[in-house]
């Protein structure tokens, strides 16, 4: 209840503020939140649900296939030494580079369509994910693995009951922090080869200086981040009722 009362709060200042704003600055540029609010609503009943639902397609399939490999190998390097020295220097390598510096190079491998926009959020959050995963199990206590091998258990018993579950917390950290970063990706993406997601929209508003859907667009792109966040607040309350 008091995370309510507080997010209510935020958003009433927030509005508060961006009132003040539009009043102080008196241009089209900054336009009321009320008379964006209306917009959004009126736009509910147009295209703008087609723009949320590819948006949250894409940033979906991109978390998915993140997490379908990159748990995995993540594990994997955490767990066997091996891995670990094979993998860690390609990993670490590849981390740091700006990924957005890769969408042109994506783009002409993979076109313009739903693949590279999917690949490019992708490797977002992927990088992440492996990094995140790795260094949990490494931090593991690692006698517990030497009991549950002296009674019989193998490898993948291990990682399948002990180390995957027990790593759930930091899987959903970095999701949650990868989340704002895809979203603003996302953005960049939508602007190429199509004409649905909400960074089309936002630039394609802001092209025509229709203002009013611009911020609309934007308002939307934050609600469906608000969205994911509680998603995975709501997963984690789930899945980690053992903490």
């Amino acid at each position: 209840m008091k995370k309510i009362v507080n997010s209510l709060i935020v958003i009433a200042f927030t509005l508060v503020v961006w009132q003040a704003l539009a009043w102080l600055i008196n241009s089209p540029i900054v336009p009321s939140p009320w008379l964006v609010i209306a917009n959004l609503i009126t736009s509910l009943g147009d295209k703008l649900p087609q723009h949320i639902g590819m948006s949250a397609l894409r940033v979906t399939a991109s978390s998915f296939f993140a997490l379908l490999i990159g748990v995995p190998l993540g594990i994997a390097i955490g767990y066997k030494a091996s891995w670990d020295r094979v993998l860690s220097p390609f990993i670490y390598l590849s981390y740091p580079i700006p990924k957005l510096a890769l969408l042109p190079i994506i783009m002409l491998l993979f076109g313009l369509g739903e693949i590279s926009k999917t690949l490019m959020i992708f490797l977002i959050i992927f990088f992440p994910i492996v990094v995140d995963c790795a260094g949990a199990v490494k931090a593991m206590d690692k006698e517990v693995f030497m009991v549950l091998r002296a009674f019989g258990a193998g490898g993948k018993y291990i990682c399948a009951k002990i180390v995957a579950p027990g790593i759930i917390p930091d899987i959903l950290v970095s999701l949650k922090i990868t989340t704002g970063i895809a979203l603003s990706i996302l953005f960049f993406a939508e602007n190429f080869g199509t004409q649905t997601g909400l960074g089309y929209l936002i630039m394609t508003s802001w092209q025509k200086l229709d203002y009013v859907n611009l911020y609309t667009g934007i308002l939307t792109l934050s609600l469906l981040g608000l969205a994911i966040f509680l998603i995975l607040d709501i997963l984690e309350k789930k899945l980690t009722a053992w903490k």
